[in-house]
């Protein structure tokens, strides 16, 4: 168990922080006017909006980004860097709800969401530490790993995902742990550093000619003859359209998010990374140095750091504002059951963020009351937020080279909940009582 002492000397801020210059020249309100007019208003700094401003002041709008408080803070940098584009359905799950049209389509489309942040990536020349290392879901149950036999031959046909099973007697090769019954392979997913690709997205943004205005928090938006009034903390300016693109992180006061945050829930994710191990010793526990994953409905998810010499490990939190010794000791322990050799290393960083889910459980595009917002990403938004936010500059544009699936009409609202998701820690424990079952088949 973690000493008091080692509780308290571990880093809560992200590890991604390191080394990153996060903009600190813009993170201060004072220095940057903000604007009356502007062509397009986005609420939100993160990998959405920067997207959506991105490509929209490339095509001739005056684009203002509105973000709440610093610059570089939220969900964009407190991930754990898996570039994996994941559905939370499977493709039978999905043809079973919506129809094998729509599966094969959204899947597809998947595959196009992670094919763009590549080339993306590639063409903007950002230095992020960018692998396509492939991704290990290991099943928690032989019977889970039974069902994904299924599903690697459904990825296949589909396209070239390069999913195969990997069998428990081969399990050692991608994984050195005994407490897991083989899994999944996917060759069509890969990592990154968010700290660094954060960085270099909003630099091109800059460069395109986009303000982002940080420490504005938007409080009401009032639709207009022609256009919209964003009401701010620091004054008021005019646009032709709006975006809104703060997700799991809306907040639960202000007016402007209501209609959205009736339909998201944040969901609390804290990360742990160990000590400095020696690429070595990384190497002996995950010998492929992929991503990793399990299949438990408190989902796990683990990958050594991109030098190779740390491990990073993620899962649910049980805190609201800041990591506290239960999730720590409950990530620490979760890291041990898969490698007991760990059980004497010491974690550096652990901090919180925040995933958003809708009802659905899908990504989604919508527009109430003219005004564009994309949310929901169910904790794989670094390649879905990149990808609305692309779309959304689409469709403002008329631009038609590219359509989702995901465009449609918003989720429906949750009875009962307008932003503080009292329900979690029930849903919590019967998931954990579900994982607990399952494990025993």
């Amino acid at each position: 168990d973690m000493s008091i002492q080692q509780i308290s000397s571990v880093s809560r801020r992200p590890y991604w922080w390191q080394g990153v210059e996060l903009l600190e020249n813009i993170s201060h309100a004072e220095a940057i006017t903000l604007p009356s007019q502007a062509d397009i208003v986005i609420v939100g700094a993160g990998f959405t909006g920067l997207s959506a401003g991105l490509a929209l002041a490339r095509a001739g709008r005056r684009v203002v980004i509105c973000e709440a408080g610093e610059i570089g803070r939220g969900a964009a940098t407190r991930n754990g860097g898996m570039c994996s584009g994941s559905l939370r359905y499977s493709h039978q799950d999905l043809t079973t709800q919506y129809g094998s049209e729509f599966a094969d389509g959204l899947y597809a489309e998947s595959q196009q969401a992670r094919e763009y942040q590549a080339e993306f990536i590639s063409s903007e020349g950002i230095e992020c530490d960018f692998e396509m290392t492939g991704r290990f879901t290991a099943a928690l149950s032989p019977s889970v790993f039974e069902a994904m036999k299924a599903e690697a031959d459904r990825l296949n046909a589909l396209y070239d995902a390069g999913a195969r099973i990997i069998y428990p007697h081969e399990q050692h090769h991608e994984l050195a742990s005994h407490k897991r019954y083989g899994g999944l392979l996917r060759m069509d997913i890969g990592g990154y550093h968010p700290g660094k690709f954060f960085q270099g997205l909003v630099k091109r943004a800059l460069d395109a000619g986009v303000q982002v205005i940080p420490q504005t928090p938007v409080q009401t938006i009032t639709q207009l003859a022609g256009g919209y009034e964003v009401i701010t903390d620091r004054g008021s300016l005019t646009a032709d359209r709006v975006i809104v693109a703060s997700n799991a992180y809306t907040g639960t006061k202000r007016p402007f998010g209501q209609f959205l945050r009736r339909r998201i829930v944040p969901v609390q994710s804290c990360i742990i990374v160990t000590e400095h191990l020696g690429r070595e010793v990384v190497k002996k526990l995950m010998p492929t140095l992929r991503m990793y994953g399990d299949t438990a409905h408190l989902h796990s998810y683990f990958r050594p750091t991109p030098d190779k010499a740390r491990i990073l490990l993620g899962a649910r939190s049980f805190d609201k504002t800041e990591p506290s010794s239960v999730s720590l000791r409950f990530l620490k322990n979760k890291l041990c059951d898969l490698f007991p050799s760990l059980h004497q290393t010491g974690i550096e960083y652990c901090w919180l963020g925040n995933v958003a889910f809708n009802r659905q459980q899908l990504p989604r595009i919508f527009e109430h009351e003219g005004i564009y917002q994309a949310a929901g990403y169910s904790g794989s938004g670094t390649v879905w937020a990149l990808w609305l936010g692309h779309q959304i500059a689409n469709r403002i544009t008329r631009n038609n080279q590219a359509s989702s699936l995901l465009i449609g009409k918003p989720s429906a609202p949750i009875p009962f909940y307008d932003g503080t998701p009292w329900f979690m820690p029930a849903i919590n424990g019967w998931f954990a009582l579900k994982d607990k079952v399952n494990s025993l088949r």
